[in-house]
């Protein structure tokens, strides 16, 4: 959602191009505004839908995560995938189901350390979507990002 929201469609892209699959599941997707199905299948992203027994398991209320977000991590653990995400309530749920979790920003250090994009271009498109979710990628996240994408830069 971030990367579409800060107008980065385009690292969704390279991720799908150079690093690894993207699937978002249509409860998550529908949520997204700035993206049409047509857009998903030109940038490399596969949606798919969660069964009803997915569906009935994530129906768990009581979670600050909310329903959408706990079907992905229904199908995430189902499949074996990783969650990607900046949410930290979600990352934190994944993190205690044993759910192997990334956090959103990750794939921007993984393109820089595969040279797929340049340090500024990674710390330039960090700093939108920090303007734009400073909720879930406050200061310190920003800082830690950016230290981190410095160590991959330099490998």
């Amino acid at each position: 959602m971030d990367y579409c929201k800060s107008g980065n469609r385009a690292v969704l892209s390279l991720v799908a191009e150079q690093l690894r699959p993207l699937v978002v599941v249509s409860t998550v997707f529908d949520e997204v505004r700035e993206l049409d199905a047509d857009e998903c299948a030109n940038l490399g992203i596969r949606i798919v839908e969660a069964t009803a027994e997915q569906l009935d398991r994530a129906d768990c209320g009581g979670s600050p995560v909310s329903f959408s977000d706990r079907v992905g991590l229904v199908v995430c653990r189902d499949e074996g995938w990783t969650c990607v995400t900046n949410d930290r309530a979600l990352r934190g749920l994944c993190e205690q189901l044993g759910v192997p979790v990334r956090f959103g920003l990750s794939l921007l250090v993984d393109l820089t350390a595969a040279g797929a994009i340049t340090r500024r271009r990674a710390g330039v498109v960090a700093r939108r979507i920090h303007s734009l979710n400073p909720n879930h990628i406050d200061d310190r996240v920003l800082r830690r990002f950016l230290l981190g994408l410095d160590r991959a830069a330099r490998n």
